[in-house]
């Protein structure tokens, strides 16, 4: 299916001097070739491609600071660390489906987490936020409005808005490490 390609590559195109022409160029010669490389180290087509795709949409975002002499080698060691941050990816979420079991029906009380005491210890340390806060995050968390939303809402800037959802994140996630740690390595 994919063989190499003999055409001879130019190593001087510019995308900052020759914009769209030279990314055609670029996109042309040397598609295929990455496909080929990204089907053979994710054994699928699908992802490969996505991966081809994903890396010239972030040579086209960033042509304006590229200065790139050796196309081939530019494109090869990025496809290359794409293709590791696939696997890790895939690595990461290999692990979290092979450690989630999801509970089935018949499943004893004992063995379900208890999601009221999670919500009881949620809002118990809510409470050591200053309402504006409190009330952002539920109306974030609780009833699903997205920043822009909160914001029109309270009158506040988006960026209050998030710098209110971080600090009662971060403040969850201080308190409730223990919990969720334990909860999770009992599934």
């Amino acid at each position: 299916m994919c063989a190499a390609s003999s055409s001879h590559i130019e190593n001087n195109i510019s995308l900052q001097r020759d914009g769209i022409a030279a990314f055609e160029t670029l996109y042309k010669k040397y598609w295929y070739q990455l496909y080929c490389v990204a089907v053979k180290y994710t054994s699928s087509a699908p992802d490969a491609e996505e991966l081809v795709q994903n890396l010239f949409e972030k040579i086209w975002r960033n042509r304006a600071s590229l200065q790139v002499k050796n196309w081939g080698a530019f494109l090869t060691v990025s496809l290359r660390n794409m293709v590791i941050d696939f696997h890790r990816k895939q690595s990461l979420k290999n692990k979290f489906l092979t450690n989630y079991q999801p509970l089935s029906a018949s499943s004893s009380m004992e063995e379900e987490p208890d999601q009221e005491q999670l919500l009881v210890l949620i809002e118990n340390h809510l409470h050591e936020l200053p309402e504006k806060t409190q009330t952002i995050f539920k109306l974030s968390r609780y009833e699903h409005k997205s920043v822009k939303e909160i914001a029109g809402h309270m009158q506040l800037t988006e960026k209050a808005v998030e710098y209110h959802i971080t600090r009662s994140l971060k403040l969850l996630r201080q308190h409730l490490r223990n919990y969720l740690n334990t909860w999770f390595t009992l599934l």
